[in-house]
């Protein structure tokens, strides 16, 4: 541990509790449409872009002419309605103020839209923590490809090996692991087993469990 000189964030579902809200967000919005989604596919893009789900979703389930880019549009508009009862995820916040003072650099790596990563900073006051950000505008490719933790290593001037990434979802492990990154995935999303098919390099149950592993 004591050779990771940066920690790299993931946000939904890491440092904030968003995830929940997302899936209704989106559940409401494919129901509009008279789309019928299984169930096991919120969880397959869970840490992919919603742009990613809602042009599959369309494909596979919608009408032909129905775009994807109007349910998407919907998407957002219900998610903004519920994102005032956002709240961040139980230790994050702490455990963000005591890495600041430990590790060279902090960043975060999402798959979130631009406003949506701006309205957590904001409204969690996180900027004056994080040395870079990436967000769905800075990339072409979402999770699990790696462009995103990529993008985070060489805003932060580091080598990928001396970045620790802190994921709740499989596409975001592999993601950071294509970029060369070490993860602790973190069990907010999805199980402890779960989480061990994806082959993450160390697995906690929470902050306070990373917080001890780190030594913080």
């Amino acid at each position: 541990m004591k050779a990771f000189r940066a920690l790299i964030f993931d946000l939904d579902g890491v440092i904030i509790d968003t995830e929940p809200k997302h899936k209704e967000a989106k559940r409401q919005a494919f129901a509009r449409y008279g789309l019928a989604v299984p169930e096991h596919l919120y969880a397959d893009f869970r840490g992919r872009s919603d742009q990613d789900m809602a042009r599959h979703v369309v494909r596979e389930f919608g009408p032909a002419g129905l775009s994807w880019a109007e349910v998407l549009e919907l998407k957002h508009r219900i998610f903004s309605s519920l994102e005032d009862t956002i709240e961040p995820v139980a230790g994050a916040l702490e455990f963000i103020r005591a890495a600041r003072g430990r590790f060279e650099k902090l960043a975060v790596a999402t798959s979130a839209t631009e406003r949506n990563q701006r309205y957590a900073f904001d409204r969690f006051a996180l900027s004056p923590f994080f040395d870079a950000v990436v967000n769905a505008g800075d990339i072409t490719h979402a999770k699990p490809h790696p462009e995103a933790y990529a993008t985070a290593v060489a805003k932060l001037g580091l080598p990928a090996a001396a970045c620790l990434v802190i994921e709740d979802s499989k596409n975001g492990i592999v993601s950071a692991k294509g970029a060369g990154c070490k993860v602790a995935a973190i069990t907010t999303s999805f199980t402890h087993t779960e989480l061990m098919d994806a082959e993450a390099d160390y697995l906690v149950n929470g902050f306070a469990e990373l917080a001890r592993l780190l030594r913080l």
